[in-house]
């Protein structure tokens, strides 16, 4: 984990980055949002990240979370990992944005606790944009099924998309992926449906949001480039 200096310079390195890359794609870099992904990251270095300006905080785990979010409710979080539908119960009323919705499953789960509660629920649909076996995410060819699911509710609100593409060398390949996440994200904000309000393309990590961006991420999530190596378990 890194010290306090290091960090504060991590964050504007990024955050310079994250500004250099918009300029190249005439892009204003307010376009761009910064999430820092805090898994395996301690609650102390959290708060200092805030202090020195990181003003979003994206989560793995619900059993990592919970305990970070008692300590720091006042933070911006996001779910951005894979969600079971039976930890929604826990998170739902937490966070204000979940990346990873990729089931009718979880839409039901997420309307029905939301329904209870009196309250809405913003998520990102997960899109698996290299069909890999591995990884969360549904075929883009399945997106208007889940879009119409969250339509038909009433308390479950969709803004964007949200993708983890191959890792790859090759730049033209990893831009195809991006590129095509960038169609998928013009089309369905083009239509008109309830509760869809398409705003928001997750996509970019640390080793690939300057291209990303490029490609036309709004929001890039970045851990090891803010934070350090994560310690091996």
């Amino acid at each position: 984990m890194v010290d306090k200096e290091t960090l504060k310079k991590n964050i504007e390195d990024v955050m310079e980055r994250i500004e250099m890359a918009c300029l190249r794609a005439g892009r204003k870099p307010d376009e761009v949002s910064l999430l820092g992904a805090t898994k395996g990251v301690d609650v102390e270095t959290i708060k200092l990240a805030n202090q020195f300006g990181l003003k979003i905080f994206g989560e793995n785990r619900v059993q990592e979370f919970l305990p970070k979010f008692q300590e720091l409710p006042y933070l911006e979080w996001h779910f951005i990992g894979r969600l079971q539908t039976n930890k929604i119960k826990y998170i739902y009323d937490k966070v204000s944005l979940i990346h990873s919705i990729d089931s009718p499953q979880q839409i039901d789960e997420l309307e029905k606790r939301c329904t209870k509660a009196g309250k809405t629920c913003s998520v990102l649909i997960e899109i698996n944009i290299g069909g890999e076996e591995s990884k969360g995410g549904i075929n883009p060819e399945k997106v208007d099924h889940l879009i119409e699911k969250i339509s038909n509710s009433s308390h479950v609100i969709l803004k964007g998309f949200m993708t983890i593409p191959p890792i790859e060398d090759d730049d033209m390949k990893l831009r195809g992926y991006f590129r095509k996440m960038k169609e998928i994200f013009e089309k369905y904000k083009k239509l008109n449906y309830n509760n869809v309000n398409i705003e928001v393309l997750s996509m970019g990590m640390s080793g690939d949001f300057e291209v990303a961006i490029e490609e036309g991420a709004t929001l890039v999530r970045i851990g090891t480039k803010i934070f350090g190596e994560r310690p091996k378990k």
